[in-house]
């Protein structure tokens, strides 16, 4: 009878311990509540990651300055799941074999460019140049232009040095602060910068007569160089949330209905 309990024992731990090797797969969204995951630090994904944690999220949530390093370790079997904009996400989906984005979303939010609190002139003036940036259709063009490249896993015929960034212009600099590892938003090519955001501002700063000068942080670090006046204002694909306007100001909405999406490995997941 002991030599019987014994093995039952045995195998019971042997069975729970392949379980812990071999999960099941990932269905919902509900089940990333047990999960290790990853996000990008000071983003709404890693403020959704740890919603969805709880008092596990010290354990359980690993956050990263850069999307890239993420992705790696997802890739590297460390984290079960990033929690990150829907953009990026298809834009590593287009790049890098063996990831899904799981179905259910996580939540919708809108994007803008945030400004210093009380820099109510420069925000009028933004706000002015994007309406017209979208009334013309340019802003239409942009998202067009980047969507069609990056979704398809090929950016190469976009080029830094062919965007205006209006050098030498007469009304002085535009500086913007972004995060340029967030494609198709932002990236960094070279010595340069390309993307939805970076096309958006310099074309902005066409309409204000400025020359756009682009200054590449951690995402972090973006809403102290705005509040500092190290930069005129952020774009970065910025989630327009109650908790960020009590610390800065925001232009019109440039992007309505983005996702929180849970990227996850494609065989890890059932759908």
């Amino acid at each position: 009878m002991k030599k019987f309990l014994a093995l039952v024992l045995v195998l019971i731990l042997a069975s729970s311990a392949f379980a812990a090797e071999n999960p099941a797969k990932l269905k919902t969204t509900s089940q990333l509540k047990t999960e290790k995951l990853a996000a990008q630090r000071g983003t709404v994904g890693q403020y959704i990651a740890e919603d969805l944690l709880g008092d596990k999220k010290g354990d359980l949530l690993t956050t990263y300055e850069k999307y890239v390093d993420a992705v790696s370790a997802l890739l590297q079997g460390k984290v079960r799941a990033i929690i990150m904009d829907e953009m990026p996400a298809k834009r590593f989906i287009a790049s890098v074999e063996g990831l899904a984005i799981m179905d259910e979303a996580l939540s919708e939010e809108n994007y803008a460019m945030g400004f210093k609190k009380g820099n109510a002139e420069l925000v009028a003036q933004v706000n002015k140049a994007l309406a017209e940036i979208k009334a013309d259709g340019t802003l239409d063009k942009i998202f067009a232009k980047y969507y069609e490249t990056f979704l398809a896993g090929d950016s190469s015929s976009i080029k830094p040095e062919d965007i205006d960034f209006n050098k030498g212009a007469k009304g002085g600099k535009l500086v913007v602060g972004t995060e340029a590892g967030f494609a198709p938003y932002e990236l960094k090519v070279g010595s340069g910068f390309i993307g939805i955001d970076v096309e958006m501002c310099a074309a902005i700063a066409k309409k204000l007569d400025k020359e756009l000068v682009i200054i590449n942080m951690n995402f972090d670090a973006l809403p102290m160089a705005v509040s500092t006046n190290k930069v005129d204002l952020i774009c970065a694909g910025i989630t327009v949330t109650e908790e960020r306007k009590e610390n800065m100001d925001f232009s019109d909405n440039y992007v309505v209905g983005a996702k929180q999406v849970a990227l996850v490995k494609a065989d890890d997941y059932e759908k």
